[in-house]
């Protein structure tokens, strides 16, 4: 079916149009048709029968584009409206495209003999759908279900360590070089079928065991498509400056657009590292390096809870780590470079500023700890009783958790400022992106609802580090350019009609750490392809007769969600 088809058009009144470009607003109306913008411009007359919503005093912008949607499985999972688990909180928040297969773990490839060791691999990040409905096994067959079932467009990324797993395993070694020229050829497939590139998560094993060569190679081949490397560096504390400065020089001598994600400098001892990490990034585009990045605009990341365990404790994947938490010695070991090492791999123990920096987000489906879901891990070992939070009591309370809840746990991580927020989201390479792990049980981190619309009431109308033309830019044009689909972020006549209608004075992020899933304020309506999908703070129902998002061609090369 065609983009908008079936849809009614729609002239949005009186509002002030940012274009995504940057520049500033001016008054004017919108005629949507046929899922794009029709006609813009002042005064346009009402045709008959053409519905009419008054944006006086609000502005129409294109529709948000999260650059790091962790979405991927609950997208596929009905809500009780009718739209998905994964998409309702992105939709209310004025997001139309998202970005999925984030730091190197995509829900394809997948080997027949793997499906449900890998579900159980992902849950701690991704989430967790029943391996009897993983019906794909390809790239091109995931995205397939995707656009089929998806609320909103999307873009996929193929995961470095979906592919190292699904041709080594989780084997803590270097490639042989067949084994090198499989995955390249895997990622080529991946390249062929639609996906936009290749991510990479450096503190995820098995990625986290491989070389820079490796990444090089790997890289070439998406450059070779055109496609974008999207990458969760080795380390964002102590190492952070050598960590950039090797995704760097991957883009360097791969040629690939290097697409730096959630770019921090984490931990109270790196907060001073911004400046550095700036002037390189500087000098790598001087020199023809194409760099983009995106960030939130949180204090507080989240993630899964096996970052708190040494990436040579997972060779063996989440059954062996397991075995191994049932060793006194294991635990000690683990232990001693929680307390001590900050160099060997990146201690998110450590970079959160010990156990009070740190909140469980997430358990396992089904688990009888719940309850704990909210709580930093410092609260849980003070009311287990435990005197030496350091000593082995208080990190076995971590490491029985963690055995309880076969590593499928989530945190969220306190280990940012805001000032260095400012500095970054303040980069004319900068987008912005959710990071937001759905955790529909638990207590996720507030970015599920809140990332967008605090963008726009902290940094636009409380700080001033944005104008509103520059952050509207920043999640619509230059997000759409990174990915290469640049009409997925403008206002003009013949893009795509995924909007947003929002207050300007009003628009606010509810969500808090407490309450995490309190909707945000301001947003008036969104459509994607001239569909109406959320207003006034409701998920509106999909017709039953039409697909969930509009479809767009799928193909490699410059990323087509």
């Amino acid at each position: 079916m065609a983009a908008g088809g079936g849809v009614a058009p729609l002239l949005v009144r009186g509002a002030t149009v940012l274009d995504g470009t940057g520049t500033d607003g001016v008054a004017a109306d919108a005629l949507l048709r046929d899922g794009v913008v029709a006609a813009l411009g002042p005064g346009l007359p009402r045709e008959p029968g053409v519905a009419v919503v008054d944006g006086t005093g609000l502005v129409l912008a294109p529709g948000f584009i999260d650059m790091h949607s962790h979405s991927d499985l609950y997208t596929l999972v009905a809500s009780p409206d009718g739209w998905r688990v994964g998409d309702d909180p992105k939709l209310l928040q004025g997001v139309t495209t998202q970005v999925f297969g984030q730091d190197g773990i995509s829900m394809a490839p997948v080997g027949d003999h793997d499906v449900d060791a890998y579900a159980d691999y992902v849950a701690g990040l991704d989430g967790f759908l029943d391996p009897a409905a993983w019906t794909w096994r390809g790239v091109g067959e995931y995205l397939d279900t995707l656009r089929r079932r998806s609320a909103t467009r999307v873009a996929g990324l193929v995961g470095h360590s979906t592919v190292r797993r699904l041709v080594m395993g989780m084997e803590a070694r270097p490639p042989r070089p067949e084994e090198l020229e499989a995955m390249r050829a895997a990622v080529d497939r991946a390249m062929r079928e639609g996906a936009l590139g290749l991510s990479t998560g450096l503190v995820y094993a098995p990625a986290a065991y491989a070389s820079t060569d490796e990444l090089v190679a790997l890289a070439e081949v998406v450059a070779q498509h055109r496609g974008r490397l999207f990458i969760h560096v080795r380390n964002e504390s102590h190492l952070v400056l050598e960590a950039t400065e090797e995704a760097l020089e991957v883009a360097r001598r791969s040629g690939v657009h290097l697409h730096y994600s959630h770019i921090k400098t984490a931990g109270q001892a790196n907060w001073h590292r911004v400046g550095q990490m700036l002037e390189m990034i500087d000098d790598y585009r001087r020199r023809g390096v194409v760099v983009t990045c995106d960030i939130h605009p949180y204090v507080a990341g989240s993630t899964t809870a096996t970052v708190l365990l040494p990436p040579w404790i997972l060779t063996d994947g989440p059954p062996g780590a397991l075995r191994q938490l049932a060793d006194p010695a294991v635990r000690a070991r683990v232990r001693t470079q929680l307390l001590e090492d900050t160099t060997s791999w990146d201690n998110w123990w450590v970079f959160s500023g010990g156990w009070d920096g740190l909140r469980i987000a997430g358990v396992s489906q089904g688990s009888p700890n719940t309850a704990l879901q909210g709580r930093p891990l410092g609260q849980l070992i003070a009311a287990a009783g435990v005197t030496d939070p350091l000593g082995p009591a208080g990190f076995d309370v971590l490491f029985d958790l963690l055995v309880q809840e076969r590593l499928q746990m989530s945190l969220i991580s306190f280990n940012n400022i805001e000032g260095n927020i400012a500095r970054f989201i303040g980069q004319p390479f900068c987008s912005v992106g959710s990071d937001a792990l759905v955790n529909p049980g638990g207590h996720p981190h507030p970015r599920l609802y809140g990332c967008f619309p605090r963008v726009l009431r902290a940094f636009v109308r409380e700080q001033g580090v944005l104008s509103l033309p520059e952050a509207v830019h920043a999640m619509t044009g230059r997000a759409a350019a990174a990915i290469g689909r640049p009409e997925l972020g403008r206002v003009a006549v013949g893009a795509p009609a995924d909007l947003v209608l929002f207050d300007p004075q009003t628009v606010a992020d509810r969500a808090t750490y407490e309450a995490p899933r309190t909707p945000p304020t301001g947003i008036q309506q969104v459509w994607i392809g001239g569909r109406t999908v959320a207003q006034a703070g409701r998920v509106l129902a999909p017709a039953p007769d039409q697909p969930s998002a509009p479809a767009l061609p799928v193909g490699s090369g410059e990323g087509r969600p």
